[in-house]
């Protein structure tokens, strides 16, 4: 239900799919339920995902089947950590697509994992990921959430789920707590499923990558090409590796 809930935000995947349109090889973090993945697989292309979650790797493996023959012997799958990640090769693209950068619930975890993102990039790769904009979350602060907020509908195991999202401020510096609670139609029982994040600054993420040997190539607030800036709502960053 978190893959039906949340299918990326429009325009995305021609993103990634443009950053990568010359690359032999390519990595995915977080690569979920296989959606920006199968995008970019195609004959004579590398393509990697690693992902964590059994679920949702379950669901990544069997799109992944669900592809040309030619193209499907092109992609591996791997459940691994982003922060700790060691791989037996080098890629021409890495990227995390989708908020998966704020998974990282401290600034030391999200070191690690740029630091992980530059082992495994050749010299001169690209790095690519995009994450909502925090900088007016906390400049003017998060209201506490009164009610479930009405998200999506979806179609289920032969039922139709209505999907509330509730935000709430963490104790912990930064960091969000989402729950989406999944109400179904008839007598069975609700569900839910609590989303932990931290929402970085846009200076911060940015200080990261000059840490961890990253020279940014484009800072965008919008996949269709805007300029970043003070109300922008989202953050697509391509950074190139140093050696």
């Amino acid at each position: 239900m978190y893959a039906l809930t949340h299918r990326g935000n429009p325009g995305d995947v021609e993103h990634y799919v443009e950053l990568c349109h010359d690359a032999e090889s390519v990595l995915e973090l977080g690569s979920g339920s296989g959606r920006v993945l199968c995008a970019l697989a195609r004959s004579g292309r590398e393509v990697w995902g690693l992902e964590l979650d059994d679920g949702l790797l379950r669901l990544g493996r069997k799109a992944v089947a669900a592809l040309p023959a030619a193209t499907r012997r092109s992609v591996t799958l791997l459940r691994a950590d982003m922060e700790t990640f060691e791989l037996p090769r080098r890629f021409q693209r890495v990227i995390l697509p989708y908020n998966a950068l704020y998974c990282l619930l401290s600034a030391r975890r999200a070191e690690r994992c740029l630091r992980a993102v530059h082992a495994a990039l050749e010299p001169g790769g690209l790095f690519g990921f995009d994450v909502w904009s925090a900088d007016r979350l906390h400049d003017e602060g998060l209201a506490p959430a009164d009610e479930d907020e009405p998200v999506a509908q979806l179609e289920h195991a032969g039922r139709r789920w209505r999907v509330f999202e509730r935000c709430e401020r963490a104790r912990a510096p930064q960091r969000l707590d989402v729950t989406y609670t999944y109400v179904p139609d008839g007598r069975a029982a609700p569900r839910s499923q609590v989303v932990r994040q931290r929402y970085y600054r846009s200076t911060e993420l940015l200080e990261l990558l000059t840490k961890c040997k990253f020279a940014v190539q484009s800072k965008l607030g919008t996949f269709g090409g805007l300029r970043f800036g003070s109300r922008s709502t989202r953050m697509v960053v391509t950074a190139r590796a140093l050696p």
